[in-house]
């Protein structure tokens, strides 16, 4: 989503679960750090293999939500140089619409959040929301059943939220947590601390990259779509299903026709820049066959549907299953507004203006900034995690 949210940064302090496997990932046998050039072959690589490739370790958690879904949560929890993280304060990262944990690590060491939060001292833990590539296992339901796909971006932050902080602070140790969200990464966050209130006090402070709330600003072609969808009893039930799931056919795909030097990598990058709008000049065209190896990654179409009926309302609210099911779910005729009063914080400036204990609203210094570029840019690092990191520093 392209609007005047991809050149900020929305910073705010807070004032105010299980675990069940985890498996640990050995650096030892991966190739030798610093930061290499990504190979085409990386567009293979999980976001463990990713990690551990340039000889960071990597543990993989996985967390169960109060209504069944099993998540990922992958954590980096030290440098190549160190043995273990004890005193590191936890920071957790989660993902957009479309997206995973991958994400964060795509760019490579000194370029990918992940990498740059773990160099500065941080014990980073990299979320999966449910219906991604990496968290798509549910108590009884499989992803052919359609009651699996009924949930939109409201779920994902009053459970997953719920589940993967708690467990972060279990097994760090810890009181509170240092958060980070892209796009629906905020959405989530502002979904879950307006309902349930006492989260606020679970975290630090909250960084929000390309905030997305209140979204009748958007100008995406895409997302503009999502605005026309019906709502009602008669088709409620269709959109229970998945929008953009990954596959291997297209990761073989891109690894072709998306590489450097090669005529169609051009179109590549206009697919990318259609999702996240503007012709970015931060993109690393080197690392397109990483990136649509890995994005998109796969949501409920209910998610997109959410998005599109915030658009249409210019409100930030529960999801519209029509009249007669919101009587049912609700109560009333029209889904209840979040109440941002019970957040102690950011979007852009409605959202920013309607968060009592915001640190600040922050535009990243490069009027060509995208929204993707929070994630990718060339210069991401001196343009944005520099400052990020400074004021994690003072909170």
């Amino acid at each position: 989503m392209r609007s005047k949210s991809q050149q900020m940064c929305a910073a705010a302090i807070w004032t105010a679960c299980l675990v069940t496997e985890i498996h640990f990932r050995s650096a030892s046998a991966q190739l030798n750090f610093p930061y290499k050039k990504l190979a085409i072959s990386d567009g293979q690589l999980t976001t463990p293999q990713l990690i551990t490739k340039y000889s960071y370790p990597e543990e993989t958690h996985k967390v169960r939500t109060a209504d069944g879904y099993v998540l990922t949560v992958h954590r980096i929890p030290h440098t190549p140089t160190e043995q273990q993280a004890d005193d590191r304060p936890p920071v957790l990262l989660l993902h957009g619409l479309l997206g995973s944990s991958a994400d964060w690590v795509i760019a490579g060491p000194h370029k990918g959040l992940a990498f740059v939060l773990t160099d500065a001292g941080y014990d980073v833990w990299l979320g999966n929301a449910r219906g991604n590539t990496y968290s798509r296992r549910h108590d009884y339901l499989t992803t052919r059943d359609k009651a699996f796909w009924n949930f939109s971006w409201h779920e994902m932050g009053v459970y997953d939220l719920p589940a993967m902080i708690d467990h972060v602070l279990a097994v760090s140790n810890k009181p509170s947590l240092y958060y980070v969200g892209h796009s629906m990464g905020c959405t989530m966050f502002f979904v879950l601390t307006s309902s349930l209130p006492h989260y606020n006090s679970k975290i630090r402070i909250m960084f929000g990259f390309a905030p997305a709330a209140f979204n009748s600003h958007v100008k995406n072609d895409l997302f503009s779509i999502a605005q026309f969808s019906r709502v009602g009893s008669e088709v409620d039930s269709l959109y229970n299903s998945e929008f953009f799931p990954n596959n291997w056919m297209r990761g073989r795909l891109v690894q072709r026709f998306c590489r450097d030097g090669v005529p169609t990598q051009g179109i590549c990058s206009s697919v990318l820049f259609l999702l996240g709008g503007l012709n970015s000049t931060q993109l690393n065209t080197t690392l397109l066959p990483v990136i649509f190896s890995n994005f998109p990654a796969g949501c409920s179409l209910k998610s997109w549907i959410h998005y599109g009926q915030q658009m249409r309302s210019g409100r930030f609210r529960q999801y519209d299953h029509g009249t007669a099911l919101n009587l049912k779910h609700y109560g009333t005729p029209e889904p209840p507004d979040y109440n941002l009063a019970a957040i102690t914080a950011p979007d852009v400036t409605k959202l920013y203006r309607a968060l009592p204990n915001a640190v600040g609203l922050f535009r990243v210094p490069l009027s060509t900034f995208g929204h993707f570029d929070f994630l990718w840019g060339l210069d991401a690092n001196n343009l944005l995690y520099d400052f990020v990191i400074s004021l994690m520093k003072r909170f």
